[in-house]
């Protein structure tokens, strides 16, 4: 079952569990997997140590939002390939 939120943007949508560098849009890499979570390159390296205080949730068109700028700026398909992994879990 997929959890439910209200964004003020986007209304009643789908949440993801991201690291706060995704959350708050500092990150400028984005890892997603299948489990509905996407994290920065550097949390996905230490995702086992990973806290509460270190993730949030993140409505999925916002997530969307924030993809599609750092697929923008990478400018360059090799950049791309270095910034987004496993786009293909984001629906």
């Amino acid at each position: 079952m997929t959890e439910k939120e209200i964004c003020k943007r986007h209304g009643e949508v789908s949440v993801w569990v991201v690291c706060k560098h995704v959350g708050n849009g500092s990150a400028d890499t984005v890892i997603f997997s299948e489990k509905r979570d996407a994290l920065c390159f550097g949390c996905a390296c230490d995702a086992e140590n990973l806290t509460e205080s270190d993730v949030v949730f993140m409505c999925e068109e916002c997530l969307k939002d924030f993809t599609a700028k750092l697929m923008i700026d990478s400018q360059t398909f090799a950049n791309l390939k270095d910034r987004v992994k496993g786009i293909e879990h984001l629906k």
